[in-house]
């Protein structure tokens, strides 16, 4: 779940999003009118998806599992816990038909003093909650990346744990490439790294590198070093994240 830098909307977009929100606060039965409008807003809902679209770390793609297509505009903060958000911009990923309609579909966890257990991909970065194994199976590191693992489904799906294996497998053998040659990442080998069957392999890899990870998940010593040495230039590639 790599983090997304959520843009301003078009004006036109906002006034409807606002008197949207203006209709349920009047309601007397605010969750039946939010679902009801919901339903009914289709050049809304495909306005909203062509803009979450084009803010994905690879374009159209789901923003909670980066593996499948995203084909559905999920509410984070889901209709039934607070109908008033059902059209807020910042209530608004794209996630796939799995995660959305088989996963989470209303599942919101939170906290004893109310705080999300669900990472908010416009807001976390999965990689201070979670850690990916070389097997391609995360492992929780706080609370919101066990309730966000298991919610999601994110090791239930196995042929989505074996992407994140073969993807992670094809990043170490970049590294190790450049590693052998004595040289930096190239431009090309960045671009390959972004369109790997499952691009979130490649932003755990970077986080590993910034905290030191990378020696407990069987990556050789040296490519380890090498990997460190190419930080400065790999955080570019994710400018959502603090590394």
């Amino acid at each position: 779940m790599i983090p997304i830098q959520r843009r301003p909307l078009p004006a036109r977009i906002c006034r409807q999003l606002a008197d949207s929100t203006a209709t349920i606060a009047a309601s007397s039965t605010p969750r039946q009118t939010a679902r009801t409008s919901w339903s009914g807003a289709t050049t809304t809902r495909r306005r909203l998806k062509t803009e979450l679209s084009t803010m994905c770390a690879r374009p159209s793609f789901c923003m909670y599992c980066y593996e499948s297509r995203g084909t559905d505009v999920d509410h984070f903060v889901p209709i039934a816990h607070d109908p008033l958000r059902t059209f807020v911009w910042d209530n608004h990923i794209l996630a796939c038909g799995y995660c959305n309609q088989q996963a989470k579909r209303e599942a919101f966890p939170i906290d004893t003093t109310g705080r999300p257990l669900l990472l908010d991909p416009s807001v976390d970065d999965s990689a201070d909650h979670m850690t990916l194994a070389s097997t391609g199976h995360f492992i929780d590191l706080t609370a919101q990346g066990r309730e966000t693992i298991e919610v999601l489904g994110l090791n239930a799906r196995s042929e989505l744990v074996e992407a994140r294996y073969r993807s992670w497998r094809g990043v170490v053998r970049v590294f190790a490439q450049a590693a052998r040659e004595k040289r930096a990442l190239s431009a090309d080998d960045v671009e390959d790294l972004r369109f790997l069957p499952v691009v979130d392999a490649f932003h755990h890899f970077v986080h590993d590198i910034a905290t030191g990870r990378l020696g407990h998940k069987a990556v050789a010593p040296q490519v380890a070093r090498h990997a460190s040495g190419n930080l400065p230039a790999l955080k570019a590639v994710f400018p959502g994240c603090a590394l």
